[in-house]
């Protein structure tokens, strides 16, 4: 009987899927924070206002900022990937651009620290 009960145990064990550090969804290369930066020139041609967009990918949780002030956070599943194209879903949205599910892509560059998202960049990834 114990024999029986322990091998039930080791069978029902062996079932389930073991834990791992990589995310489910194959996004692993876009996990962590990307940043861009820029100047906005006056009329005049010279330096004028400052801005930047931050975008954080956290195992299917996104957040993206930046200045002039935005925010907007939810979640994302990946739908598409075409080699290095990734075509993601946002839902789940709150903040400045709403709660409608949206769709970006990103193209990760050869180097793994660069990102184009949704058409601009180079991202540079500050955090993993």
């Amino acid at each position: 009987m114990k024999t029986a009960l322990l091998l039930l145990v080791i069978l029902l064990a062996a079932s389930f899927p073991v834990a791992s550090q990589t995310t489910a969804s194959g996004d692993e290369e876009i996990q962590g924070t990307w940043y861009l930066s820029g100047q906005v020139k006056d009329r005049n041609g010279q330096p004028g206002l400052s801005w930047f967009l931050e975008w954080t990918f956290d195992q299917g949780k996104f957040n993206l900022s930046g200045y002039p002030p935005l925010h907007q956070e939810g979640s994302y599943r990946i739908i598409q990937r075409e080699g290095k194209r990734l075509t993601l879903e946002l839902y789940d949205q709150q903040g400045n651009f709403g709660t409608d599910t949206s769709r970006i892509e990103i193209i990760i560059q050869k180097n793994k620290d660069r990102l184009m998202i949704k058409g601009q960049g180079p991202f540079k990834r500050t955090k993993r």
